[in-house]
C-alpha cells in the first residue's frame, strides 16, 4: 500500500510539471486600448464670431457645421448686426468668460481685438483669426485670402479689361480691417505698375449697406468720366449693382466674393468679373485646426485658399 502511495505522489508530480509547459508559448504583450469618444460623450464647443452678421459667411457656416458634425463638437455661431469692433470684443469677451474650448473670429478692429485674443491664448483656448488678421496677436492660425495677392489678382483683372489704361474708383469699407488695407496695397501696386493707370478715388464705407452705396453713389457722380470700378469689400458688389442699374451704367465693374446678388449681377451685365475667395472651404479649415490644436498637434500659422476669377456664363 505504501508503495502504490509513493508511485502515485511521482506520477501526480509528473504530470503537474509536464502541465507547466504544456501551451506556454512566448509571451505577448497587450496594449491598452484608448477610448475613444462618442459624439454623446465629446462636449467640446467651439465659437466662430464673424465680423458682422452678412450673407458671405454662410457658405462658411455651413462647412463648419458638417465638419463639427463628423467630430462630434458644438459650434456656436455669433456676429455683430453690424460691423462694430466694440460689438465683436463683446461677443468675443463673452465666450472667453464661458470658457469655450475653441475661438475663431474674424477682427472687424485687430488693434481693439488682440489684447483679448492673447487673453484667451494664456486661458488655454486655442484661437484662429479667419478672413481678417490679428497679426500681432497670439492667435495659432491665421484662415483665408491670402489678401495682398488677393489685391494684386484684382488689380491685375481690372488693368486687363481697361486694356491698361483708364480711371479707376474704388470702394473699400471699414479702413481698420486688415485684409481690406492688404487688398487695396495690392490692387495700388498693380496700378502704379502701368502708367495709363489711376485710381481718381477710394472711399470707406462705415461697414453697412447704406454707407457703401451713398459712397458709391457720390463717387459716380463726383467722378463721371471714370472708367472702371473695384469693389474691395463684400458689400461693394451689390451696392454697385443698385447704383449701376440707377444710372443706366455700362462701365467695367470687379469686386470680390460670389454671393447670390452678385452673381445675378454678373449674369446681367452690371458686373464685368468676380473674385472668389473660395470661403466654403474655410468653414472645414476653422473647425480642423482648432481641433488639432486641442489634440497638441502642430498646427500652421497660415492656410490660404487661392482666389478665382469667375466671368459671365456664355450664351
Amino acid at each position: 500500500m505504501k508503495k502504490w502511495s509513493i508511485m502515485l505522489i511521482i506520477l501526480l508530480s509528473i504530470i503537474s510539471f509536464l502541465l507547466m509547459f504544456i501551451d506556454s508559448g512566448p509571451e505577448e504583450t497587450v496594449m491598452p486600448i484608448k477610448p475613444v469618444k462618442t459624439i454623446e460623450e465629446n462636449t467640446q464647443t467651439f465659437a466662430i464670431i464673424y465680423p458682422v452678421a452678412h450673407p458671405f459667411f454662410e457658405k462658411i457656416t455651413e462647412t463648419a457645421q458638417k465638419e463639427a458634425n463628423r467630430l462630434g463638437i458644438n459650434v456656436r455661431i455669433d456676429a455683430p448686426k453690424i460691423a462694430s469692433a466694440e460689438d465683436q470684443a463683446t461677443l468675443l469677451e463673452l465666450y472667453i468668460k464661458q470658457g469655450v474650448d475653441g475661438i475663431a473670429i474674424g477682427p472687424t478692429d485687430p488693434e481693439m481685438i488682440t489684447p483679448l485674443i492673447d487673453q484667451a491664448i494664456d486661458q488655454s483656448i486655442p484661437v484662429v483669426c479667419f478672413d481678417t488678421d490679428a497679426p500681432n496677436s497670439k492667435r495659432h492660425t491665421y484662415i483665408g485670402t491670402d489678401n495682398y495677392l488677393a489685391g494684386l489678382h484684382i488689380g491685375e483683372t481690372i488693368a486687363q479689361l481697361l486694356n491698361y489704361e483708364g480711371e479707376i474708383i474704388v470702394s473699400s469699407g471699414l479702413p481698420t480691417m486688415e485684409n481690406l488695407k492688404l487688398r487695396i496695397e495690392g490692387l495700388q501696386t498693380v496700378i502704379d505698375s502701368y502708367p495709363k493707370l489711376t485710381i481718381d478715388t477710394i472711399t470707406h464705407s462705415d461697414g453697412t449697406a447704406p454707407s457703401t452705396l451713398e459712397n458709391i453713389e457720390t463717387m459716380v457722380e463726383g467722378y463721371p468720366d471714370f472708367d472702371g470700378f473695384v469693389g474691395i469689400d463684400s458689400l461693394a458688389g451689390p451696392a454697385a449693382i443698385t447704383v449701376w442699374k440707377a444710372h443706366g451704367l455700362n462701365k467695367t465693374a470687379v469686386t470680390f466674393d460670389d454671393l447670390p446678388l452678385t452673381m445675378e449681377g454678373l449674369e446681367n451685365g452690371q458686373l464685368t468679373s468676380i473674385i472668389s475667395q473660395n470661403q466654403e472651404k474655410w468653414g472645414k479649415l476653422i473647425i480642423q485646426s482648432l481641433f488639432e490644436q486641442l489634440e497638441g498637434e502642430k498646427v500652421n500659422q497660415t492656410k490660404y485658399t487661392e482666389t478665382v476669377e469667375i466671368k459671365k456664363t456664355q450664351d
